[in-house]
């Protein structure tokens, strides 16, 4: 199956075994290997993907800060290719969002933000 990674899978929706919104794909991860074509690997999704194709420094200065927010922050979640399919004019993944640190930021925001303003929580 040929397909354009550029056109047809950047920055194209990303939804959870269960159906919500889990960002969009940030970054495509090749493999390359000994006299074959590259292989898509991995879709990765999270800011500091998305920040390093425009400033690699602004991406350096979103991850430290993002290590703060816990375990498996900091860097971008790679999805398995084998795991993604496409749905509509997006993919899907079968993977439950929330066993990931996709929603973290969304979380700690939660916790920490929305649930202090008055009719927030």
């Amino acid at each position: 199956m040929k397909i354009n990674l550029i056109s047809e899978v950047l920055d194209k929706q990303l939804r959870d075994s269960k159906g919500r919104q889990a960002g969009r794909i940030d970054g495509i991860v090749l493999e390359l290997r000994d006299g074959k074509p590259p292989r898509v690997a991995y879709a990765e999704v999270g800011p500091t993907t998305l920040l390093s194709r425009f400033s690699r420094r602004l991406a350096r200065w979103y991850s430290r800060h993002d290590r703060k927010l816990g375990e498996g922050r900091g860097v971008a979640f790679r999805v398995p290719w084998s795991r993604l399919s496409p749905d509509g004019p997006g993919f899907t993944m079968d993977i439950d969002g929330e066993s990931t640190p996709i929603f973290a930021l969304e979380d700690w925001l939660r916790r920490h933000v929305v649930e202090h303003i008055p009719g927030g929580g």
